[in-house]
């Protein structure tokens, strides 16, 4: 079986997800850059990146819009 992580439901950065469930996370850094996907996790009031030990990715408010992973 080969599945691949799907978002269920996307939300917008009004709410944001529990700590330390994995999620796919819609980011912007900067007025400058373009949007950027990535999954990770929100600690605290950051979130990390699941692909590299949990290194820094952002705080919170550069979250666009975010969603739980869904393995289907």
């Amino acid at each position: 079986m080969n599945n691949k992580p799907i978002c269920g439901e996307w939300h917008g950065n009004d709410v944001m997800p529990s700590e330390n469930k994995l999620c796919i996370f819609e980011i912007k850094v900067g007025k400058a850059s373009k949007g950027e996907i990535l999954i990770g996790y929100r600690q605290c009031d950051i979130i990390a990146r699941e692909s590299c030990d949990c290194e820094f990715a952002c705080f919170e408010d550069a979250i666009i819009r975010w969603c739980y992973i869904d393995l289907n």
